[in-house]
C-alpha cells in the first residue's frame, strides 16, 4: 500500500507516465541497453511509483522480476517513507480517519498498516541501547532525528530531555536564543528555534493537552 507522494500531477500520455510513453516511442526500445533500461525504469519509478513493474517492464521490454531488481533500493525507500509519516501521525496522536483522508486510504487499511508499523522502532531502539548516537541512528535508518529523539527520551522527564538536548530550562520569561536547532523542524522562511517551542510547552501547557499550530510552517511544532 503506497500511495503516490509526489503531491504533483502528471500529464499523461494515452494513460501513461510521460516518461514512459517517450521510451515506447522510441526508436527500437528492445535495442535497449541494460544500463538505458535500468536508468529509465528507475527514473520512472521516482516520478510516479503507482505504475507496477509488469507496467514498466513493457515499455522497456524488461521482464518484471528484472524491473524489480532495478527499483528495489528505490521502492525500499518509498515505503519507509510512507511508513515514517504514518507512525509520526500516529505518535502526534492525529485519528486514524484524518490519516486515512490523507492518504486516500481506507481506515481500515491504514489500521492494519499500523500493526505492522508496531515493530518498526525496535532496530532503531537496539542500536541506540548500544551506544549510537541519534545522528548515527538516524542516518543509518534513514530517520529524522527529531524521530528517533522521540524515541531516546520517550521515558525520561521533561528536565532529562532538556538535558540530553542540551537546551537547559530557563526559568526566566526572557528567552533569547542564537539560532535554530536543525535538529527539528525544515528550512523554512521564518524559522523559529525549537527551544522557544519546548519551553512555552514546559511552562503553558499539560501532558496529553492538545496542541494546535494553525500555520504549521516547517513543522518544528510538530518535531518538538
Amino acid at each position: 500500500m503506497i500511495p503516490d507522494l509526489s503531491g504533483s500531477p502528471f500529464l499523461s500520455f494515452n494513460g501513461e507516465d510521460p516518461l514512459l510513453y517517450a521510451a515506447s516511442q522510441a526508436i527500437g526500445p528492445r535495442e535497449l541497453k541494460d544500463e538505458d533500461a535500468r536508468d529509465t525504469a528507475r527514473r520512472a519509478y521516482l516520478r510516479n511509483p503507482n505504475p507496477s513493474s509488469h507496467d514498466i517492464g513493457k515499455v522497456v521490454c524488461r521482464a518484471r522480476r528484472t524491473v524489480d531488481l532495478y527499483i528495489a533500493d528505490l521502492r525500499a525507500a518509498v515505503q519507509m517513507e510512507f511508513d515514517l509519516k504514518l507512525y509520526r501521525m500516529q505518535k502526534l496522536g492525529v485519528p486514524k480517519d484524518r490519516i486515512a483522508n490523507r492518504f486516500g486510504s481506507l481506515q481500515q487499511s491504514i489500521s492494519k498498516h499500523l500493526q505492522l508499523l508496531a515493530r518498526l522502532p525496535k532496530v532503531v531502539n537496539s542500536d541506540l541501547k548500544k551506544g549510537f548516537t541519534v545522528s548515527q541512528v538516524a542516518g543509518k535508518h534513514g530517520w529524522p532525528e527529531s524521530l528517533v529523539w522521540s524515541l531516546k527520551l520517550n521515558e525520561e522527564n521533561d528536565k532529562r530531555r532538556y538535558q540530553e538536548l542540551q537546551w537547559g530550562i530557563r526559568t526566566w520569561d526572557d528567552w533569547r536564543w542564537t539560532d535554530c536547532d536543525k535538529r527539528f523542524g525544515d528550512e523554512w522562511p521564518g524559522r523559529i528555534p525549537a527551544q522557544l517551542i519546548a519551553h512555552i510547552l514546559y511552562y503553558f501547557s499539560k501532558q496529553n493537552d492538545l496542541v494546535i499550530d494553525p500555520m504549521a510552517g516547517g513543522g518544528v511544532t510538530a518535531d518538538t
